[in-house]
């Protein structure tokens, strides 16, 4: 959530920027003093933007890597016997999942589920 207000506010700060500088009145055209070598605006309006955009990649590729880790599961019935399933960390929701190899589990309310990481 914090990442999705941070990237609203640096494209708002990067538009006033653009915008900024391109609304100024044409000026007389005089002899220009020497250039003092500061950054102009331009330049820093664009390096806000590459690095808003290299945030927003890296927050997709790590929740992307996230979501597809393995998990391993293991289902205790209310007998007592148990079963061990692997899914994509996506593939879960509550009771119901979808393994690796495509069968999808629906648990009833007496089973007890336990998600566990995959140690590599």
């Amino acid at each position: 959530m914090l990442t999705k207000v941070l990237f609203t506010l640096a494209v708002i700060l990067v538009v006033a920027l653009v915008f900024r500088t391109k609304s100024k009145p044409p000026k007389a055209v005089t002899a220009a003093p020497p250039a003092k070598g500061g950054i102009s605006a331009g330049m820093v309006a664009y390096s806000l933007l590459g690095l808003v955009i290299a945030i927003s990649a890296l927050v997709f590729v790590l929740h992307w890597q996230d979501q597809h880790r393995i998990i391993n599961i293991r289902i205790t019935d209310s007998q007592g016997a148990t079963l061990s399933f692997q899914a994509y960390k996506k593939a879960v929701e509550g009771r119901r999942f979808t393994t690796i190899d495509g069968r999808a589990i629906d648990l009833a309310d007496s089973d007890r589920i336990e998600i566990l990481e995959k140690e590599d």
